[in-house]
């Protein structure tokens, strides 16, 4: 099993629905029945489908305590125990498919309304275990001395977050749970595990917050992007907004539209857009205290056809 995450279906848009379920089930079937699904109620909250017998208001539920003032208890995570040896539980991760999958749309993300479902949790003790790990996880100092909430229980911030932790650092996010499951950046269900256990601190290192602190400017510029493309974003153009969203604060981007915009034209145009001799004076302005958004307009429109054709990127490399 590959130690970052392992892939075990494709779920693009609602097509992969049914598969994603079976695969989820089977895998929820080797762990006694039972799994803990995550939610995150800040936005919306998951409603109960009478009609299929979701009850979510119902089955055993506990809500981690973040302590941060700026997190009112209705808006802290919380995790649902689901049965699957009973028609309830059944339902309820039938129901908990469908709302992962309905909130990948690319008009659902792009109105961010937020990720209702983080994932389904299997091998953990009991629902406690996992709170009181949680707990004391959620809130970190950053490399500012900021007191910060790691967003993991967001199956969009936790895709991009783990491929930044050490092996070390996977099994203590993991803590009592042996395996987490839940949809990647592109809307395919994945696992994430690490060897041993431990419900020690993470110990984020500083380069590592660098990284987690571009994750919003990321995530909005991959809905975005997802909305005018209709469809989910491939690997290669998850990678893309990741690394271009460094290289934007190398080239001095400071406002937080001009970054979004910035990693949008590197899924949009070219993953390597900025390399075009064109774009030297637009990041010379930037340079220069210029806004990003103000100076790139100023490119013609021939320039932006000839950076997305990437003929000028072959002849270059």
């Amino acid at each position: 099993m590959n130690s970052a995450h392992e892939m075990i279906a494709p779920a693009t848009g609602t097509q992969g629905g049914d598969g994603l379920l079976v695969s989820l089930r089977s895998a929820v079937e080797t762990h006694g029945n039972k799994c803990f699904l995550v939610v995150d109620p800040s936005l919306r909250a998951l409603e109960d489908n009478r009609a299929e017998g979701a009850l979510f208001s119902q089955p055993k539920r506990a809500s981690v305590p973040v302590g941060h003032d700026a997190f009112a208890p209705e808006h802290w995570p919380c995790l649902i125990e689901l049965d699957l040896s009973t028609a309830t539980g059944t339902a309820l991760l039938a129901e908990s498919v469908r709302a992962a999958l309905a909130d990948r749309l690319p008009e659902s993300l792009a109105r961010g309304q937020g990720q209702r479902t983080g994932g389904w949790l299997v091998g953990a003790d009991s629902l406690q275990d996992v709170v009181d790990h949680w707990s004391t996880s959620l809130v970190q100092f950053d490399n500012l001395g900021r007191r910060c909430l790691l967003r993991f229980y967001d199956a969009r911030v936790l895709a991009l977050m783990w491929p930044a932790l050490s092996p070390v650092q996977r099994r203590r996010l993991l803590g009592p749970v042996q395996t987490w499951y839940a949809l990647d950046a592109c809307a395919e269900l994945v696992t994430y595990t690490a060897p041993g256990r431990s419900q020690s601190d993470l110990e984020i290192e500083d380069a590592q917050w660098i990284e987690f602190h571009r994750h919003g400017i990321i995530n909005r510029a991959l809905a975005l992007f997802m909305n005018d493309a209709g469809r989910q974003p491939t690997q290669q153009e998850v990678q893309a907004a990741v690394d271009s969203a460094g290289r934007a604060e190398q080239y001095g981007l400071r406002d937080h539209e001009d970054k979004i915009a910035f990693v949008g034209h590197s899924l949009a145009w070219h993953s390597s857009f900025d390399a075009h001799p064109a774009m030297r004076s637009v990041l010379e302005e930037v340079s220069r205290g210029a806004m990003y958004g103000a100076a790139v307009s100023e490119l013609d429109s021939r320039v932006v056809e000839e950076i997305r054709r990437g003929t000028w990127f072959k002849s270059h490399h």
